[in-house]
């Protein structure tokens, strides 16, 4: 285990630590409460010395290393999966499940209805929890729509954990910075002062107004470049206006614009997309996935993500997805 991921394991301890402190002060446990409060703060201190001798993270049965997305949830754990009782494992596992709950939970429960736009939404995350976000953003000053999708480095818990957070703070920021520049400026800042991450982010917000003949802004904070299929063939990429987030509060973003004319086609996704291999190792990429999308002109939103999903597992030869994979279609109707 990396010294990075030592420090973060003793944080998550010591705050665990702290919070058991204040709950055995009070007055209202009784007393089989109390010992179990006393038993769990005798646990987070021998793992906190496993921590310091750097046998952290070490099983104690099989001496292999334990997985990381299980010792996020159980921080003071010395049994890997393999070697605990199927009690425990059963217990683990209705946690994993709970968390993958409130993980989907977060996301939007159904896509947005948009005046003049069709749209479709597929997410699918790699394990229980995903690293990947997407969101519809109303504007409250103004008639507008901000569509958002991210990708955390890194997939499981600890992205979906970083995720959660992030989707919490841009929804409360949004409700009060209409400008894609300042919002996404705005989240930045806030990762970088209040969440201590060792993955960075990558965001691309696109705002649209029904009463805009089609024009929209968009800021790309390094995510993969969307890609806008003209009606006439031709092919626009909306690549980086500002570095990924969580690096430092002073990177800027840059707002870009362009237009929506009718029948044209916009393709947000993550790089589970164009980063899905096959058993010889060779990836998706992007030319694929341009090239799908032109062969299928006249398709509906719905049904070039339905497609496009077949022809990456036709591709791997594998019936699910190694990475998380995130994928936004819409196209203007009117």
């Amino acid at each position: 285990m990396t010294v990075a991921e030592l420090e973060h394991f003793r944080d998550l301890l010591i705050a665990r630590e702290d919070s058991l402190k204040i709950l055995k002060d009070t007055a209202f446990l009784d007393r089989d409460q109390s010992l179990k409060v006393r038993s769990l703060l005798t646990e987070i201190k021998d793992a906190l010395e496993r921590v310091e001798n750097k046998t952290f993270g070490i099983c104690r049965v099989c001496h292999g290393e334990m997985g990381k997305e299980s010792l996020e949830i159980q921080p003071a754990a010395e049994v890997c999966l393999e070697c605990i009782s199927q009690k425990d494992q059963a217990l683990l596992e209705e946690d994993l499940r709970l968390a993958s709950k409130v993980h989907r939970a977060l996301l939007p429960q159904t896509v947005a209805r948009m005046d003049s736009f069709e749209v479709a939404v597929k997410s699918l995350a790699a394990r229980i929890i995903g690293g990947d976000y997407y969101d519809f953003l109303p504007g409250r000053r103004e008639n507008s729509t901000r569509i958002v999708i991210a990708d955390t480095m890194g997939k499981g818990l600890p992205a979906g954990l970083l995720m959660s957070n992030v989707q919490g703070a841009l929804r409360i920021l949004a409700d009060d910075i209409p400008s894609p520049a300042r919002l996404v400026s705005r989240l930045n800042q806030w990762i970088c002062r209040n969440i201590p991450v060792t993955k960075f982010i990558s965001l691309f917000c696109l705002k649209v107004k029904p009463d805009s003949n089609g024009e929209f802004t968009f800021v790309n904070a390094g995510h993969c470049p969307p890609a806008m299929f003209r009606t006439n063939g031709d092919i626009e990429r909306f690549q980086p206006t500002g570095a990924v987030l969580g690096v430092t509060e002073e990177f800027g973003y840059q707002e870009g614009n362009s237009i929506f004319h009718l029948g044209d086609l916009m393709l947000l996704y993550t790089d589970g997309v164009t980063d899905a291999r096959n058993a010889r190792g060779e990836m998706f990429e992007e030319l694929r996935l341009l090239d799908y999308v032109s062969r299928h002109p006249d398709d509906s939103p719905a049904d070039i993500i339905v497609g496009l999903l077949e022809e990456i597992k036709a591709f791997t030869g594998k019936s699910d997805f190694d990475d998380d994979l995130t994928i936004v279609a819409l196209r203007r109707r009117a």
